[in-house]
């Protein structure tokens, strides 16, 4: 049975847009009216949401690995249940080579599984190596490996949208506009604990929408990202999905380049040579 987390993964687009098509989206008159109205050039001062776009896109693009600790806690919007995964994660961009789209790595590791009162030690493990999801239960002895990126293509897991849960970092300006209307929000709006205030009191508050057009087949009905004014990295996301059920993912211990440690045996998806008393599926990559 598919976890709710792979289930997101192998629902989104497998292939990545090319880093160069954001020079064509002045095409898309949804784009071309935020370029009119906005200038080309930002003092660094931020004042609108263009404002914070342009400088997320900057700072964003000097970020080569990223850690943290991370919360995320899904409600469901019928049952009214929820179900909190507390642990880690770590994201790595392999710079390309000759101009090539950079590869983007991850592992996200879940060790503790809350649902309503009761508390289990539940380790999870997610690794994708740039083609390959390795999806991890060793309370079940079950592994899965599915290759989610046609051969020769790449995929970035942390574009808006195209990952187990957004975690925004480098996005590019035109690649968000193209698909969301964005504006900016007081920090509180949308936080409904005190303590999830207070944690974001010092962030800018980002909120996307997608554009009418793209309402029907878009993953979220609306995407919040608080970033924090001292380093613009994001530490909390707030998604809500069409049939109303709310994802909120609040990072900690936040971490970037050398400070980083990577660990490259936990980021490989190679199956372990012994394999007594374990499930493993292995499913090649199948085009729709």
């Amino acid at each position: 049975m598919m976890t709710m987390m792979t289930i997101l993964v192998l629902a989104i687009r497998a292939v990545v847009l090319p880093m160069g098509l954001g020079l064509a989206l002045c095409a898309d008159p949804a784009l071309a009216a935020v370029e009119s109205a906005q200038p080309e050039q930002s003092d660094g001062q931020i004042r609108t949401a263009d404002d914070l776009l342009r400088e997320l896109e900057r700072t964003g693009e000097s970020v080569a690995r990223f850690s943290a600790t991370v919360r995320y806690v899904k409600t469901f919007a019928i049952a009214g249940d929820t179900e909190t995964r507390d642990g880690s994660l770590v994201f790595v961009t392999d710079p390309g080579d000759d101009g090539a789209t950079p590869l983007r790595r991850f592992l996200i590791e879940f060790d503790r599984l809350t649902v309503g009162r009761r508390v289990e030690q539940k380790p999870q493990t997610y690794v994708f190596d740039g083609r390959w999801l390795l999806e991890r239960l060793p309370s079940e002895k079950q592994i899965v490996k599915r290759e989610v990126v046609p051969p020769g293509e790449r995929w970035d897991p942390l574009r808006l949208g195209e990952g187990p849960f957004p975690v925004p970092v480098g996005q590019r300006r035109d690649d968000v506009l193209r698909e969301f209307s964005a504006e900016l929000l007081p920090p509180a709006d949308g936080l409904e604990s005190d303590a999830l205030r207070t944690y974001a009191a010092d962030c800018w508050q980002l909120r996307l929408t997608p554009h009418p057009e793209l309402a029907d087949s878009a993953d979220f009905e609306e995407v919040r990202v608080w970033y924090d004014k001292d380093d613009l990295l994001p530490r909390v996301v707030r998604t809500v999905s069409p049939s109303g059920d709310e994802s909120l993912v609040q990072l900690r211990d936040l971490r970037t380049n050398d400070a980083v440690r990577v660990d490259e045996k936990a980021m490989s998806t190679d199956l372990p040579a012994k394999r007594d008393g374990w499930t493993i599926k292995v499913e090649p990559w199948q085009a729709k």
